[in-house]
């Protein structure tokens, strides 16, 4: 009796702990709360969003694609941004599997030395959950979790600065 009782023991854990723990749904709107979410690094690892996020800083979420010429663009204006403000921000950009692979994304950000923090959107649970069309498409939350602003175009280091303040 106590074997099967392990080995359901160990089923279920390996099942917890494989399945996605959170889906979510979010309307980009002014004010809505962002809900907990996964990110997923590129070499597969999963995080929850409240794991990663300082709860005491505002948030950058961008969802981007490496093919895409427009996020190309933004992502140098980011890279900029970022080292100057690394320590004051929560940012994670996300890239779109859409026409891409985790090898193209890895690539791209090695050939570029970007070293803001990267996410893929494996599933594709993000850029679903989201309802985002365009990329890039930039996020940012308050302290809270509150949406302060959804856009979706190019930004460039003036426009996060002057978004997260």
């Amino acid at each position: 009796m106590k074997k099967y009782l392990l080995l359901l023991m160990i089923f279920i854990c390996s099942f917890a702990f494989s399945a996605d723990p959170v889906d979510f749904k979010v309307n980009l709107a002014k004010g809505e709360t962002f809900p907990e979410f996964v990110l997923e690094k590129l070499d597969g690892t999963k995080e929850l969003s409240t794991k990663v996020f300082d709860k005491n800083k505002k948030t950058l979420i961008v969802v981007a694609a490496e093919w895409c010429p427009a996020c190309q663009w933004e992502m140098g204006q980011l890279a900029k941004f970022y080292e100057k403000n690394k320590t004051k921000y929560n940012v994670a950009v996300v890239f779109i599997r859409e026409n891409s692979s985790e090898a193209k994304v890895k690539g791209y950000i090695d050939y570029n030395k970007y070293t803001f923090p990267v996410y893929y959107d494996y599933s594709g649970k993000v850029l679903e959950g989201t309802g985002v069309q365009t990329v890039p498409t930039n996020i940012v939350l308050d302290k809270n979790r509150k949406i302060i602003t959804a856009y979706s175009g190019i930004w460039e280091e003036e426009d996060f600065i002057s978004n997260l303040k």
